[in-house]
């Protein structure tokens, strides 16, 4: 499928912007704090930093005021766009909702008509049953694994109650996955991979490709 590349290209290049956003501001922190140390050292502190606002605003035309649109604190930024921070949790959830929408939607009712079925709903898969089931918990449960995600049969990568972080490492595993439940449909023999653990991993924006840590 076309869309799960270009799908995982823009989940991988929205985890390196985390990286650089992130990294951004604690340059921008570094150089206020070195100022701070002559102008006001009481406050060269990266704990008072961490208390400063930043903002994400709409920049003013000629048809509309500049307006702001979410604000938090230095500190809460930098922890939310950590590699394991909120961000990237809700990008991963954000990915699961939208690859199993496409395959739903679009995909499976193609396939199903091209095996000679009447109905898409005739056509099973372990592999989307299961992504079905995290995307039910990312949305209906506020991210913990129900005990339907703990009974996958493929993805099965978190225990009941877990609060479900989908890591690059998964998000590989699963593109892999379907990459070889797609070649089986269409009668190709393809090789296996192994599922890998929940462990968190950063992604690497690198100039000549990309790099999983």
């Amino acid at each position: 499928m076309h869309l799960s590349d270009a799908l995982f290209g823009a989940y991988l290049d929205a985890l390196a912007g985390l990286d650089v956003i992130r990294r951004e501001l604690i340059l921008y922190q570094t150089d206020r704090i070195a100022h701070l140390k002559q102008a006001d050292p009481k406050n060269a502190s990266e704990e008072f930093m961490d208390q400063q606002p930043v903002s994400h605003e709409l920049s003013a035309d000629t048809r509309t005021p500049q307006k702001l649109l979410h604000r938090t604190t230095q500190g809460e930024f930098k922890l939310r766009t950590t590699s394991g921070g909120l961000d990237a949790r809700l990008l991963g959830y954000m990915m699961i909702a939208q690859l199993f929408a496409s395959w739903e939607d679009r995909y499976r009712e193609r396939f199903a008509l091209a095996l000679g079925h009447s109905k898409k709903n005739a056509l099973q898969s372990d592999l989307f049953g299961d992504l079905c089931k995290i995307r039910n918990a990312a949305i209906h449960n506020q991210g913990i694994a129900t005990q339907a995600v703990e009974d996958a049969t493929i993805l099965r990568w978190f225990r009941r109650g877990d609060l479900m972080f989908i890591s690059s490492e998964h998000v590989d595993f699963l593109f892999d996955q379907i990459d070889l439940y797609i070649t089986q449909l269409c009668g190709i023999q393809a090789a296996k991979s192994t599922n890998p653990h929940s462990t968190p991993t950063a992604s690497t924006l690198v100039v000549e490709n990309i790099h999983h840590d």
